[in-house]
């Protein structure tokens, strides 16, 4: 059963009126899956934002776990692929090729320090959820402009900074959100609704949806997601590790969804101030 939240706007909002990742990396391989995140990464870049595209290069060809990786010279030819498509859409990146065995691993790295880190979705997923900053696993949805619609999962004030995030995705894009919980319900998530509501309209001047669904958060927000034809979900994750990461709605919702997904970092705060 859906209901829609009523909006209650709190005063006092602060948010940052200029915004931008800052630095995004996007990994990519010669798989088709690499053409999306190459294009849904140039579509996020801000004002005053770099992007730097990176391939890893294996020289065994063969990852731990029997998979093909690239060589250097297909490694090479990922990122100047890359190179040029962001090239043709008026964007300017970087690229850098890295050898090492360990592919995830090496991706992780070249983003410690970035604002944004895209990827693939094809063997890529599961790095959402252990990325030390935001991570979106890119999907395409030819049917579906990006970004399109912004679902945003939000359990309750913890998840303002993911309301903050998708409302300026949106404002650079006109499009627009809808803010939904899963699961049960009480005045306490109702009212952080409410002001995550205030700072979605305050951004774009646009008051969002905000309904709040029973039953379980996986299925209802994938299923919210289909419905509604959204192109991208963005989720906050707790961080949780080793097998409790395998409870994570985060680490889920990348892997199930038939959009792209973008999952912020544990401790990633776009608020100002």
């Amino acid at each position: 059963m859906a209901t829609t939240v009523p909006v209650r706007h709190a005063p006092g909002i602060a948010v940052r009126a200029q915004f931008g990742f800052g630095r995004i990396v996007c990994a990519v391989n010669d798989c088709r899956c690499a053409q999306e995140a190459v294009h849904q990464a140039t579509q996020l870049l801000g004002p005053g934002d770099a992007l730097s595209f990176i391939a890893v290069a294996d020289a065994h060809g063969v990852s731990p776990g029997g998979h093909a990786t690239l060589d250097g010279a297909r490694a090479a030819e990922a990122v100047e692929t890359a190179r040029a498509a962001a090239h043709a859409d008026g964007v300017e990146a970087s690229t850098t090729v890295v050898h090492e065995q360990a592919i995830n691993g090496a991706i992780l790295e070249a983003a410690h320090d970035a604002g944004l880190l895209v990827v693939g979705a094809h063997g890529h997923w599961r790095i959402a959820h252990t990325a030390p900053v935001p991570a979106l696993v890119a999907r395409s949805r030819p049917e579906l402009p990006f970004p399109g619609v912004v679902l945003v999962g939000t359990r309750g004030a913890e998840d303002r900074h993911a309301a903050v995030v998708a409302a300026n995705i949106v404002a650079a894009h006109d499009t627009r959100v809808v803010l939904a919980h899963a699961g049960r319900s009480d005045s306490t998530l109702r009212q952080a609704l409410a002001e995550q509501a205030a700072d979605v309209l305050e951004i774009t001047g646009k008051d969002p949806v905000v309904v709040s669904v029973d039953g379980p958060p996986l299925d209802r927000l994938l299923g919210m997601a289909s419905s509604i034809g959204a192109s991208l979900v963005v989720l906050g994750s707790r961080g949780r590790q080793g097998t409790r990461a395998l409870a994570s709605l985060s680490d889920r919702v990348a892997q199930h969804a038939t959009c792209s997904v973008l999952v912020l970092a544990e401790n990633y705060r776009p608020l100002a101030g």
